[in-house]
């Protein structure tokens, strides 16, 4: 029988097998210790912000915005006050998960440099509380514009912050415009009134003119502040024995094809305004009814709701809270999300009473209005722009000398400005003699910080819109 001999092995081999097994020994325990220091500085020095999340162009549009802040690591729920904004603005935080959300209050400043800080913040697991702060810069909004004049009239876009005067648009003999989409919207009329409805492409230079429902003048153009819907009213003369004019309310959704449809009103026929507007960051619209009725109208689901009796419409609000309108007892805010109304009633501005004209009221109740101040006598009078936070009024425009007048204005989305369009000197009336919407030759629109009252830039035209 053989036999098999199995020998040792080396002794090199064997102390190197020795020698491996040592060293992988001390491998894994200093990885053990180094897992050890680096879980004990975890829970030593707290969570860390890993990333942040900001539309820096939404967050001056409209309050309610939210900064997304991710920690590294799950955190415990925070106190709700435990943020702070510089410069000063309300908000308030909420944790899940790894998430902070802080939600603004208002809608921020435009081009400006915030610092957000949140105390208090640990981990799931307890141990020590860190403070996450971050900073952005916050966008401003484009201010569209029409310059009439020889041989077009242009339709401009420019900033806030710079003299850049862009034309997206020249033509003849422009009424209104809208921007809508990547698009500008513009009416033409003839002697008669009746208007043309066209859509001009500022990038590839191409016009279309849109197929109408019906003849007639083609007025009080808008449209949502992002998106693509556009809107506009058809007033035609209605035959029979008392001809009426029918101011029919309709609306196209551009990224849908060039369909005109009419808004229904509550008895399923197209729905006749006297006013109307979209609510500023939505597609809703806001009109007063011939039928003298305040409605708010959702145009996906064609949901109408009635807010109250009123005739007259003259704007929403630039943060989209209410609607100003009147009826045989004055002005009123309305609030458009359940119907309730507040009086417009001035606050003096110094020692005298004012009447007020024009109002925009943010949900706050500060209005931004025109305001016309009789002197002693009652022979003179002079009209001015103001702002009221309901205690007291200051002027925020007055022409030079009072030789002027204010014509309309618009606050931006953020209530940080007024564009205010004034006609220097009244004395000479010459007007361009337009059918439709006819404006002095001379008007100048001056952007005002509603906080200060400093102008900040001014431009040759008018029907300033903020987009």
């Amino acid at each position: 029988m053989s036999h098999i001999s199995i020998s040792a092995p080396p002794p090199e081999a064997a102390n190197s097998m020795r020698s491996f097994r040592r060293t992988f020994a001390w491998t894994v325990a200093a990885l053990v210790v180094l897992s050890g220091i680096f879980l004990a500085l975890g829970y030593l020095q707290g969570p860390k912000l890993s990333s942040a999340q900001i539309d820096g162009d939404a967050v001056v549009e409209s309050s309610d915005q939210t900064l997304r802040l991710f920690a590294n690591q799950a955190i415990a729920e925070i106190d709700p006050d435990a943020v702070t904004v510089a410069p000063a603005v309300d908000a308030t935080a909420s944790s899940e998960g790894d998430l902070i959300s802080v939600q603004f209050a208002q809608a921020l400043d435009y081009n400006t440099e915030y610092t957000v800080s949140v105390e208090g913040v640990a981990t799931t697991s307890g141990g020590p509380e860190s403070t996450f702060s971050y900073s952005f810069t916050t966008g401003e909004p484009d201010l569209y514009y029409l310059d009439r004049g020889e041989p077009n009239d242009e339709i401009i876009r420019t900033g806030l912050t710079s003299q850049d005067r862009t034309v997206v648009f020249a033509g003849a003999g422009i009424q209104e415009f809208v921007p809508v989409g990547d698009v500008v919207a513009f009416t033409t009329a003839a002697a008669d009134r009746t208007g043309t409805l066209t859509m001009a492409n500022p990038d590839t230079g191409i016009t279309e003119q849109v197929l109408l429902p019906e003849v007639g003048e083609v007025a009080d153009l808008d449209s949502t502040r992002s998106g693509s819907l556009l809107g506009f009213t058809i007033s035609s003369t209605d035959p029979g024995p008392i001809p009426t004019i029918s101011h029919t309310l309709y609306t196209v959704d551009l990224d849908r094809g060039r369909d005109v449809v009419p808004v229904l009103d509550l008895d399923g026929e197209p729905m006749r305004v006297t006013g109307w507007q979209f609510v500023p960051g939505t597609t809703a619209i806001v009109a007063v009814t011939t039928e003298s009725t305040l409605v708010r109208v959702d145009t996906v689901t064609g949901l109408i709701v009635p807010l109250g009796g009123y005739f007259n419409f003259d704007r929403v609000s630039a943060d989209g809270s209410t609607a100003i309108v009147s009826d045989t007892t004055g002005s009123a805010a309305v609030t458009l999300s359940d119907g309730t109304d507040v009086r417009l009633q001035p606050s003096p501005i110094g020692d005298e009473q004012p009447f007020i004209g024009q109002t925009d009221a943010n949900a706050a109740g500060d209005l931004v209005a025109k305001m016309v101040l009789v002197g002693e006598s009652g022979a003179s009078f002079s009209s001015v722009l103001a702002f009221d936070d309901g205690d007291e009024s200051r002027i925020l425009y007055k022409t030079v000398d009072d030789k002027g007048a204010i014509l309309d204005f618009r606050v931006s989305p953020n209530n940080q400005f007024v564009a205010v369009e004034v006609q220097p000197n009244v004395s000479t009336l010459d007007t361009d003699g337009y059918v439709m919407n006819p404006s002095p030759r001379s008007v100048t629109t001056y952007v005002v910080d509603i906080a200060t009252g400093s102008v900040t830039r001014s431009v040759e035209g008018f029907e300033a819109l903020w987009r």
